[in-house]
């Protein structure tokens, strides 16, 4: 009967043990702070996804409006990539470097203004879609890339 017991005991203490430790691991590996990104690194995973299976939940995310938009920036923006992330349509470069990030939002009253993150233009669309406001923004996409 003792022996029974002490044998009890030991699978118990064991799974405490072997659970202590996988605790102190995990908030070990939590802790590490992740190295800080220059500048460009930073600018170039904005828009690059981890997978392919990323690229393709983003896109299936898109609402029917997101998605006419998206068409439009690609039929604006034939000379540049789109990449889409986190419902924002990012305008790279041929060095994959984001230019440019559109964002489009639905609503009911129309809403353009443009905002400035990381140095690089966010136009920012609301209930709008519109050709000449896209052509518009190219064009002083390729002033501000000329004045550089």
């Amino acid at each position: 009967m003792l022996l029974i017991i002490v044998f009890i005991l030991g699978v118990c203490l064991g799974y405490y043990i072997r659970g202590q430790k996988q605790n102190s691991s995990s908030e070990k590996t939590s802790h590490r702070d992740k190295p800080s990104l220059n500048h460009t690194q930073r600018l170039y995973s904005k828009s690059q996804h981890y997978s392919d299976s990323d690229r393709i939940r983003d896109l299936n995310q898109l609402s029917t409006h997101q998605a006419a938009f998206l068409r439009l920036l690609k039929q604006t923006f034939f000379n540049y990539e789109v990449s889409i992330k986190n419902q924002r349509f990012f305008i790279l470069d041929q060095d994959k470097m984001p230019i440019a990030i559109f964002e489009y939002r639905d609503g009911n009253q129309s809403f353009k203004a443009v905002d400035h993150e990381d140095g690089i233009p966010v136009h920012i669309y609301k209930a709008l879609i519109s050709s000449d406001a896209l052509q518009q923004d190219l064009d002083a996409i390729l002033q501000r890339q000329k004045a550089r």
